[in-house]
């Protein structure tokens, strides 16, 4: 939709740059028996009030776009790149609340992602009430050139860091309409965004449930909370002086071993409150904080801590003998979500907050497996297709569009990736049909990014990254990993130009996938050893899974973990190395991997007392990372066996087949498909092996494991075997 569209007359208001955190009101009347509707967008995020009753309880919305063309925007400028903009807007009933002659809309805004830097442009808003009386029809109130503004008790918020709030600045009745608002001021009415408009159609942010903080340590003049785990959201604060007080809240990751906060793990959340001595409750209204301690002045106490993400639900469940298997779907499971604010798939939720291509769709599939992220990440592809240059075909590191670091393989094919991911998952080819043209503009935009076939440069001064977040420097050749990428997508391509009946580009895009195969062969093959670039950091993984190489290359990958005992490699090398071990037979390998006690592992995460996924297997930066995620997809899928056979989508056709782990005395889980709820539980014991199978209705099912197999109809199943190996 255009503006006008959306909003009709409606007019854009701001307070221009007097403020980031303004409070909005406009009265209007109402006929009694009235039906009242209103369509609102305010830039960055909004709360709505009518009559000074909360009409959103979503929080921390509208969720996150690029919104219009954004001054200053780093490399979009620099290489005249041309990206589609949208703005998403929400419609409220508001009839319960509407009164008799004169009512009150209130607003308060603040800045989000849009006001932050780099940044968009000044908070502002619009809306349009429609007034519905049967009789009469409707009447519209709109915002324009009557709405006032003043400056609220949210003084100051930094998206990133934190707010300050001061209750002088407190105006006990500005949402209702007798409110005296002579002393306020004029707002300006502004040019509409340049943008196409939507309404909101995936989960907004909520708070999702509470936690007790407890009280660990007190000094003369700080108090010092744990959560018991790593969340997003915020703490819940209360000062009951009756004299006016100045609290400072911060927030950490991690508790130094002295005592107080780890200054490395507070990553700049701190807010201030300045009181004017009435008994209150605060948190900040316009950011979510990521943490697990809260240290708080001695004037004030910490009641609750509010978590706070995307209301996607939890649709798995997963229990085993194996401590690190558990914590490893929880910590992947906890990481996620708290991941998940504004529609987008995060980093981190507090560091850069961005929508990463490469976390995202590396995470995609067990997000997606494991939580309804349908809606959501229906809206995330969207993202992903706006920040394609329309000329060159470019894909930007995040989604949406902000300066970042990446590499043209591992994020760029999210574009490739996330689409085939999301049509497997629920059988929806309208986003294969949408994203294919731009699955081909990227490739051709690789083409014109390699030398010799192999993919070896981004835009000019841009990052090529390969992998990252290896434990060690990175050694393994960042135009392998990238090329890796393009084949594998190249792939994908040609089994999505098979479901949309394009054969035509079918055989170009063999031909492209031949040519840089050869490159990585002629570039990086030793035929001495049968390795790729020395089998560094999982080299020879990446090459096996595009079929590779000889015997050698899969036989010194297997040797090289085997000796070694855990990972050396980085966010996609971890996921590569686990998933080809399991494909290619060695799912004991693999399973030992993601249960190894080594220094590079989950267990020693879970050693430390993690509750989340780190950025590093090494501990520095975020604590909060969701990509080594990755992998608990395959408890699923192999070590419980629930797997989609290779033409479906959807769920249509399944097998059963779980890996033999004799030591895994029991295991069970739960996926919930397009088509119903899939379980699967087993028991080992005395050399036998008992299975619990629940299948969806409509769904084919093949139980497979070693020589025992047999179709499954829709129910329950009770299979008892012996145990293999």
């Amino acid at each position: 939709m255009t503006d006008k569209e959306m909003f009709g007359e409606a007019r854009w208001v701001s307070p221009g740059s007097g403020t980031d955190t303004p409070c909005l009101r406009k009265v209007f009347e109402s006929k009694g028996g009235e039906t009242g509707r209103i369509t609102i967008c305010g830039l960055g995020f909004f709360e709505l009030y009518i009559n000074g009753h909360r009409v959103n309880e979503e929080v921390f919305v509208p969720v996150n776009s690029d919104y219009h063309p954004m001054p200053h925007a780093h490399c979009v400028q620099a290489f005249g790149e041309e990206l589609r903009h949208r703005i998403y807007c929400m419609t409220f009933d508001i009839s319960e609340w509407l009164r008799e002659g004169d009512n009150c809309i209130g607003v308060m805004l603040g800045p989000g992602y849009y006001a932050s830097e780099p940044r968009y442009g000044d908070v502002k808003a619009c809306w349009t009430i429609e007034l519905i009386d049967e009789d009469s029809g409707v009447r519209r109130s709109d915002s324009d050139e009557t709405v006032k503004w003043a400056q609220g008790p949210v003084l100051t918020s930094d998206f990133y860091r934190g707010e300050t709030q001061d209750d002088n600045y407190r105006m006990e009745g500005w949402m209702e309409p007798e409110y005296e608002d002579a002393a306020w001021h004029a707002v300006e009415v502004v040019p509409a965004p340049d943008s196409e408009y939507y309404l909101q159609d995936c989960p907004a942010d909520r708070v999702i449930r509470h936690c007790e903080p407890i009280l660990i340590q007190e000094t003369d003049t700080h108090r010092l909370y744990d959560v018991g785990e790593n969340i997003s959201g915020y703490p819940i604060i209360r000062c009951d002086s009756r004299t006016p007080q100045a609290i400072l809240l911060r927030v950490g990751e991690e508790r130094a071993p002295e005592g107080g906060l780890e200054e490395a793990r507070v990553h700049w959340q701190q807010s201030r409150f300045q009181t004017d001595g009435t008994p209150r409750r605060y948190h900040t209204r316009f950011t979510w904080n990521a943490f697990r301690y809260v240290e708080v002045t001695k004037n004030a106490v910490v009641e609750d801590c509010a978590v706070v993400h995307s209301a996607v639900a939890v649709t798995s469940t997963f229990s085993s003998g194996q401590e690190t298997l558990n914590w490893l779907y929880e910590a992947y499971l906890r990481t996620q979500l708290c991941n998940m604010h504004g529609g987008i798939p995060s980093d981190c939720p507090h560091l850069e907050r961005h929508g990463y291509t490469g976390d995202g769709q590396l995470t995609c599939e067990a997000a997606m497996l494991l939580l309804d992220g349908q809606a959501f990440y229906r809206k995330w592809i969207r993202d992903i297709s706006d920040c394609q240059d329309r000329h060159s075909g470019h894909v930007q590191y995040t989604a949406p569009y902000f300066h970042a670091g990446g590499g043209p393989g591992g994020w760029g094919c999210a574009i490739v990736e996330v689409p085939y991911v999301y049509y497997r998952q629920y059988g929806d080819t309208q986003v294969l049909e949408e994203l294919y043209p731009q699955m081909l503009r990227y490739f051709d935009y690789l083409d014109a990014h390699s030398e010799e076939d192999l993919v070896v440069s981004d835009q000019p001064g841009l990052w090529c990254l390969g992998d990252w977040c290896t434990p060690e420097p990175i050694q393994i050749p960042e135009p392998l990993v990238n090329t890796y990428y393009y084949v594998k997508s190249l792939h994908r391509v040609m089994e999505i130009a098979t479901i949309l009946d394009r054969p035509d580009d079918i055989v170009d895009l063999a031909l492209r996938a031949q040519q840089k195969s050869i490159a990585l062969v002629k570039q990086y093959y030793d035929p001495e050893t049968g390795d790729f670039a020395g089998n560094v950091q999982g080299a020879n993984a990446f090459m096996v899974d595009l079929g590779l190489g000889d015997e050698r290359t899969l036989h010194n990958m297997v040797s090289r973990y085997e000796s070694s005992g855990m990972y050396d490699t980085g966010i996609f090398g971890t996921d590569v190395v686990t998933r080809v071990l399991f494909e290619r037979g060695y799912g004991q390998l693999a399973y030992d991997l993601l249960t190894s006690e080594g220094q590079y592992s989950f267990a020693n995460w879970k050693r430390q007392g993690a509750t989340t996924l780190w950025e590093y297997w090494t501990g520095e930066r975020s604590h909060s990372h969701p990509m080594f995620g990755a992998v608990s997809r395959y408890l699923f899928q192999y070590l419980l066996g629930i797997r989609q056979r290779p033409e479906s989508a959807g769920y249509q056709s399944i097998e059963i087949a779980p890996y033999p782990i004799p030591e895994l005395s029991h295991i069970k889980g739960s996926i919930m498909t397009p088509r119903g709820e899939i379980r699967v539980e087993i028991r080992r014991k005395d050399g036998k092996a008992r299975f619990q199978i629940h299948v969806a209705p409509n769904v084919q099912a093949e139980f497979s494991y070693g020589t025992n197999r047999q179709r499954l109809e829709a129910g329950d199943h009770t299979i008892c075997v012996n145990e293999i190996g």
